[in-house]
């Protein structure tokens, strides 16, 4: 019982208002993103282009104090200067590495299904082979329809993160009205 009274004092301790606050900022940023699927994919892109650059960064950093010794520490800073030019391509040309990035993932959701198909036909005795073999077809439908479009993969990816927001911020909004309740009672 007293546990009960300690959670409800700190719930209502929570400021409403920036659950609020920040539910209709997602749910503006969510609705921008679904309306400008082409925008929001290359904006995407182009900062995954970024995080690639700056990982590389590190990486030709920490060859340069590796301990492992010149063979290990070479390899990491050639692996760093290809991420590094691949981070430049992306941001250079995001239309073309989106293109190449989503064939990966499909070529990924194509593996992912085949085996998926295997397991949940091989293994007589694993429990819920029904919803493996649904995860199988699905990952292997998804991933053809990226590989043979994907520009249509990168716009419904887009989407769906817009709609993920949107959805993140109806209910955040209704968090702070729910907490808001709960102070005043």
């Amino acid at each position: 019982m007293a546990n009960d009274v300690v959670m409800e004092g700190q719930v209502t301790d929570l400021r409403w208002g920036s659950f609020v606050l920040l539910g209709l900022v997602a749910i503006v940023f969510g609705l921008v993103i679904a309306m400008f699927p082409q925008l929001s994919a290359t904006v995407l892109i182009e900062l995954i282009g970024i995080f690639i650059i700056l990982l590389s960064f590190g990486a030709i950093m920490m060859s340069a104090v590796a301990p492992g010794g010149l063979k290990g520490s070479i390899l990491l800073a050639v692996l760093g200067i290809i991420g590094f030019f691949f981070g430049i391509a992306t941001i250079l040309s995001p239309y073309v590495m989106g293109r190449v990035i989503f064939i990966l993932v499909g070529i990924a959701l194509l593996i992912g299904g085949i085996i998926g198909l295997i397991l949940a036909i091989s293994e007589k005795n694993m429990t819920h082979r029904g919803l493996f073999a649904l995860q199988g077809i699905l990952s292997l439908i998804i991933g053809i329809i990226i590989i043979a479009g994907p520009i249509i993969g990168v716009a419904l990816a887009v989407i769906f993160i817009g709609v993920y927001f949107v959805v993140w911020g109806i209910l955040s909004v209704i968090m702070g009205a729910m907490i808001r309740a709960a102070k005043k009672a």
